[in-house]
This record gives structure tokens, sequence and C-alpha cells, in this order.
């Protein structure tokens, strides 16, 4: 039995090993934020995606990038924020966030060689918190001393988190608002707080504290202050920024800075400013570690620049907040340790690098986005595969021949429609450049057709139902839809004919049972009047156009409420088999629908099947509450099933997925995720019903093996590059380095673990490791 197991999980891994993830989105709609540059190792920075819980890697001074760790609990859609490297260079500190509120809610340092956690600071016990804010970790090694902002309170520690002092509450006060919060980082008993608000409807002020928060100093007073920045070399400078001004016109936007502690302060009136109300603040400025004479203020619309510690400035005005491309509202900015004059600044528009200490900027490019909407693959006019997929509440038409893209109603960074929702769209693949659109407003919502995909539309159908849940064509008349729409009690069908555009007909087609979702149409290409359509968890047929229809139960017995049917397909090889996407599993029938044979047992959400060999089906299965996303294939009509799970796809948040039969032995597998754009994964179908693969020779040994710590790997003396990827026997990465001939693995559990090997010129190699 032992040795049954290890096969499998040998073969699980290899399987893992050769999927060929890829991410295909448009590099212009990426959004990366929180840089940090590598103290050891040249052009490598560090950066997360805008939304979500990736840290991403670059290694080419951010011209590519990979995922180098993803939060945990991967049904859940995480945070990171506020990422700095440690002194020493060895690890991560963060923000993990996963909704107000939640018991996930701390502070990470993240240990860069085995990527696992080496500290973990929880909020406070027995306080009403929902978000952490800002936090600073004293690094002296032990990093005990740790203060942190969270609900306009202000607490320390001085023993690693394990109990919390609070030091300052700004609910004590009617309308205070802490802005910002720090720790001196070579004074812990000296505390700064930034607030927005004061006693005695004082707005405003910087607090200091040099007892660690025992007794309190105002100064600034009156002033409405958003952030701090302390000189990393030299405490007694420090700057703040002020903070919004819509409720108060009178103060000015500005800079000040204390060469003294916080005891003085002078204006930076080198900085220039737009006259006039509304947003108006400094959300962030950013002292180079490297020369901390070199500080970058980050206004909501300019960045500010100093090379001589304040003496002179330079100010750059940026439109982002209208155009939503250029600079808008700062987050973070990195420096460069290798070139003084380099900076990387995220923001709330697409990042931005300088080459001129941020001065001036230019866009970086990235594929990790946050897809809306739907991905799919539709065919053009000349026939070639096209990928369909949703950004900034629109489409991108991407030709997967040419890779040329065409955007359709995508909005700017600073614009959104409506209710800020995309529109529904259900492609016509039968005939290019049709699409069936549904637009959400206020004033009812609209069906409409269009032949250039979405760039034109045409009414088809006006109504405050709130969703739109499927579009069928006529095989005989393109000018006829057949399409559904719910109003969360009870499903509609209709039959639009739009040969008259100017005037279309529709009939309301009546249904024996329409009390749920009807997610599924399916005309028969050689008889329209033959439709099979999914009603919540019941099917029903019609032979004679709708007028009369049948309830197909023969075969269903197991899809009994609350399972229902949620995506509907006829397999394009052969016009008799149907096949549906149920929540417990999938069904096919062979004979037009009317008897059906469970082949899967499992929730997935869409089902297709190839379009160049028989037998072959893909299955895709999105985020649903806890169940994690995942992707089964088989090439013998689902006899056998291969499953990718989600930790195969950075345990990414999938919202949409579709698959691309490319031949008779490889299928390309586009999923739509929340964070790192479309990700591309290749399966093939030749590997499958395969024995296990033979081990192979090579000159590469880790040693000891068995052991309790230290894994050491021995390559051949010509190999100076290579990656290393830990996995567990269930088939995850638990770590992934470079160059290192030495892993730590003392904290990992008793058991089998596999390690790949990839030298830079060589072929992979994958090695058992027992850790005991």
């Amino acid at each position: 039995m032992k040795k049954a197991i290890f096969t499998f999980f040998l073969i699980f891994l290899v399987t893992l090993s050769f999927a060929q993830v890829s991410f295909e989105g448009n590099p212009q709609y990426g959004q990366l934020r929180n840089f940090v540059y590598d103290k050891v190792v040249q052009n490598k920075v560090y950066a997360t995606t805008f939304i979500d819980k990736n840290i991403m890697v670059s290694m080419d001074n951010g011209v590519t990038w990979n995922v180098l760790y993803t939060l945990p609990y991967p049904a859940f859609s995480g945070n990171i924020s506020q990422v700095r490297l440690t002194n020493n260079g060895t690890a991560l500190s963060f923000i993990q966030y996963f909704g107000s509120g939640s018991s996930l809610n701390k502070i990470i340092v993240l240990d860069l060689q085995s990527l696992t956690p080496i500290k973990e600071y929880d909020v406070p016990a027995n306080e009403d918190i929902y978000s952490i804010s800002n936090y600073t970790i004293h690094d002296d090694g032990t990093m005990n001393n740790v203060s942190m902002l969270a609900n306009d309170k202000f607490f320390t520690t001085n023993n690693g988190g394990n109990t919390w002092a609070k030091v300052y509450d700004g609910t004590d006060y009617e309308g205070v608002l802490l802005n910002d919060a720090v720790m001196d980082p070579q004074n812990i008993q000296k505390l700064f707080v930034v607030r927005n608000g004061g006693p005695g409807n004082v707005d405003g002020g910087l607090m200091i504290s040099t007892d660690s928060g025992e007794t309190w100093t105002e100064k600034l007073n009156g002033l409405i202050l958003q952030t701090i920045a302390i000189d990393p070399q030299n405490s007694d400078i420090i700057y703040v920024g002020t903070g919004l001004r819509w409720a108060y016109l009178d103060q000015h936007e500005a800079v000040y800075k204390s060469t003294d502690g916080g005891n003085t302060w002078t204006e930076q009136t080198g900085i220039t400013w737009e006259a006039g109300s509304g947003l108006k603040n400094v959300p962030k400025i950013e002292i180079n570690p490297n020369d901390t004479n070199h500080v970058v203020v980050l206004a909501d619309d300019r960045v500010a620049v100093t090379t001589n510690g304040g003496a002179t400035w330079t100010s750059t005005p940026h439109d982002g907040l209208v155009d939503g491309s250029s600079y808008f509202y700062g987050i973070n900015a990195a420096f460069n340790p290798n070139d003084p004059n380099q900076v990387l600044i995220s923001n709330n528009r697409y990042a931005k690098s300088s080459t001129d200490k941020g001065m001036t900027l230019t866009t970086m490019t990235n594929p990790f986005f946050n897809c809306m909407g739907k991905v799919d693959i539709i065919k053009n006019n000349n026939g070639e595969d096209q990928l369909m997929y949703g950004v900034q509440y629109g489409y991108v038409l991407k030709n997967l021949v040419s890779n040329q893209e065409t955007p359709r109603n995508v909005y700017p960074l600073s614009e959104f429609p409506m209710g800020q929702e995309i529109k529904l769209v259900y492609p016509d693949k039968k005939h290019p450049g049709r699409v069936y659109t549904y637009a959400p407003s206020f004033m009812g919502n609209m069906i409409n057709v269009s032949d250039d995909y979405g760039l034109t539309e045409t009414p088809l159908y006006s109504t405050f139902d709130t969703g739109f849940t499927a579009a069928e064509s006529d095989p005989a008349n393109p000018n006829i839809v057949w399409m559904s729409v719910f109003n969360g009690e009870t499903a509609t069908l209709i039959k639009s004919d739009f040969t008259n555009r100017d005037n279309p007909i529709n009939d309301f087609i009546t249904l024996p049972y329409s009390g749920d979702y009807l997610q599924g149409i399916k005309i028969n290409q050689s008889n329209s009047n033959e439709i099979l359509i999914t009603v919540g968890n019941q099917i029903l047929k019609t032979t004679d156009g709708g007028t009369s229809w049948t309830r197909i139960t023969a075969g269903l017995e197991e899809l009994t409420l609350p399972n229902i049917v949620i995506s509907l397909t006829q397999n394009p090889l052969n016009s008799n088999q149907y096949t549906i996407a149920a929540s417990n599993g999938i069904y096919t029938s062979l004979d037009s629908g009317n008897t059906w044979t469970k082949i899967y047992t499992g929730l997935v959400h869409k089902v297709e099947h190839s379009t160049e060999k028989d037998g072959q089906i893909v299955a895709i299965g999105t985020i649903y509450f806890d169940t994690l996303p995942k992707v089964i294939y088989t090439n013998n009509g689902g006899a056998n099933w291969t499953e990718r799970a989600s930790s195969n796809y950075y345990n990414s948040i999938i919202i949409s997925g579709t698959t691309r039969f490319t031949d008779d032995n490889k299928a390309e597998v586009f999923l739509a995720t929340t964070s790192l754009g479309v990700l591309k994964d290749v399966i093939d179908f030749t590997s499958l019903g395969t024995s296990a693969p033979q081990i192979i020779k090579d000159n590469i040994s880790v040693y000891p093996n068995p052991t309790q710590d230290i894994i050491n790997i021995k390559l051949d003396q010509n190999v100076s590059k290579f990656k290393v990827s830990l996995y567990n026997a269930a088939g995850q990465v638990l770590l992934t380095t470079e160059n290192r001939s030495s892993i730590d693995i003392s904290n990992l559990s008793k058991g089998v673990y596999f390690m790949k090997i990839e030298p830079e010129n060589g072929k992979p190699v994958t090695k058992k490791i027992i850790k005991n």
C-alpha cells in the first residue's frame, strides 16, 4: 500500500512539474505595488499584486516577474500591504489582511529562503480591531519590540506580540482619526502619532512620546496630518505630510521637516502645490535608505523630489486622477541600492519607474491585473482563435495566432460604468463578431446584440431582472436568439427575433417549471425545434419549438435539490452528446439528452468537449465558498480523470475559465484570476494513463538524506545557476529558491518531500527527500 501511495504522489508531482502555466493578459493593464529592492542580489525586486495575496519577484529589475509566495488559506481572497525588507535582507515583513475583523489579519515576517513565516503578530486581544494600518518592527534580531496602528488605536509590544499595550486611543477624543503612527527605529521608547483631529475640537497635530506612551506632547498643533517618515540613519530627521482638506479648506498642502527629533519644524516651501480645494494631501513620504538626502514625496497629484535634504525640491504634477493612467496617489517608493538614480513607485494607477530619482516617471508594464466577467474562446472572420477576457469593466480580444489585442469598451482606471459592473457577454461561436451583452442600469437592464464584439450594439430586451443567464442563436436563423433572465425567484425564457433590428419581436416561452436559474440552452444544429434547457436541477426538452416540454429524469436521480445544473454543452464532434456541469458532478448523454450517465463526482462550473478528438473533455471549477478552483481532464470520455488543483495555479481566486483544443494531443486552459490576470495551462492528453517515470541517472545529489534540518545539494562543477523547489506529498510548493546549495527544512514536519532541481542549462531533476 505504501508503494502504491508513493507512486501516486510521484506521478502527481511529475505532472505538476511539467505543467506549463504562463501569464497571458496584456501587460498594459498590470498593476503592481509595494516594491522592495533586495539588498544582496543586484536587480532583484519584490512586489505585490495590486489586490489579493501574491508576493512577486523579478530578477531583471522589474522587466519580468514570477510568483514568489502566496498567502495561505486559498479559499479566501486576501491582501498584502506595507512590505519591508529586514535589515539583514533575509526576510520580508508585511500586513496580511483577509477582511474586516478576520482572525487572520496580522503582521507576518517571511523568511525568504524557506518562504515560511518566522514571526506572526496577531492583533491585540479584547480589542475591536478590523484591520491594521501600519506597523514598526525594531529590527534588533529578536523582533520583540513592535508597534501597531489599528482602528485609530496605537499599540506596542516588547515580547513579540504575546501581550500588547494600548499607548494611544484616538477613539477617546471626538472626531480624532489616527492617519499614521510609528516607533522610532533607533529608540523604542519614542513614539509618534499623526492625527487629523484633536481634543477640544482642535484638528490635527503630531503627538510625540519619549516614555513608551506614558505621556504625550503635541506638535504642529491644529494641522491635519497624513503621514510621517523618519530618517533610518538619523532619527532626529523627520518629515510629515498634510492630510485631506475637504472640511478644512483654509489649510494648505505641505510637507514639514524636523532636524531635532520633532521639537521644531520647518515647512518645505520649495515644493510647489496646486491651488484650490478638493483632494489635496500627502499620503506617503519615502527616504532613500542608501542616501538619506534623497527624499521622495508622493502626494496625491504630484511627486516632489529633493537630493539635498530639502534645500531644494523638484515638483512634477501628474494627471492620473483625470486620465486614469498617469501617477495618482502614491503607495510606496523603492530605491535601487545599485543605481542611485532609479526609483520604483507604486500608486493607485499603473506602477512607475524613474531613472532620474523620481523626477520623471514611465509606466512599468506587467500582466498582473484583476480580471472581470467571463473568459472565452471565439473565432474571427479568418477562422483564427481569439481569447476574450474582461478587464477594467470591458473586454479584450487577443488573437492567439498573431497575439494582437483589441480592446472593447475597456475603461481607464479613473472611470467605471454605472453600477460599477462589467457587461455580461455570451458569444455566438458560430458567427464571428456576434455577442449578446447585458448592461445593468438603474433605469432598466438592457440585453443587446452586437456583430462587432460589443463595439456597437442593438437593444433587444429591457428588463429589471438582475440576471442574464444564457443565450443561444438559432442555427437555422442567426437573427433569432433564445435567451433567459432571472429575477431572483423565477426564470424567464425569451425567443427574440431581431430580423428588423429597429423593432425586435420577443416571444415569452411558457415553461412547466421556472423556479430557478435557467443556466443552459442548446439547440439541435440540424433541427431548430429540438431544444434542451436546464432550469435549476431539472433538464427540459422540447421537440416542437417550445410549445410543449418534457422533463428528463433518466440517469439524473442524484441531481436533486439543492444541487443545480451550472452549465450545458454539446459535443462538437458528436451532435447526440450533451454534457452538463452540476454542483454534484458531471453528467453526459449520448442520445440527445434523453438518458444520462454520471461520469464525475464533485463540483465544477464549466465542461467543454474537444473540437479535435472525441473523448477528450476538460472541466473547470472556479472558486465557490470553501471549494477551491481546479481543472480536471480526461481522454476517454470521463472513465478516468486527472486533476490539477488550486496549488497549480498559485492558489489564485479563479472566476472564469475556458479551453482551447489546439490539436489531437493538447489543450490550452485559460483561467481568469482576480490578481494574476489570465493564466494559461497546457494539457498534454498523451501523458494520461502512462506508467510511473523511470529513474534517470544524473550528476545531482542531495545529502544527508534522510535529514533533520539541512539538506545539501551537489551539482556538476560547471553548474553555478539553478532553481530549487520543494513540494510536499500533495504537490504543494513549500519553498522556491535560487543558487543555494544548502536548504534548511528544520521547520517542516516529519515525512516525505520532493525536491525539484532545475539547472540553468540542464534538465530538471526531482529528488525524494525524507525528513526525520
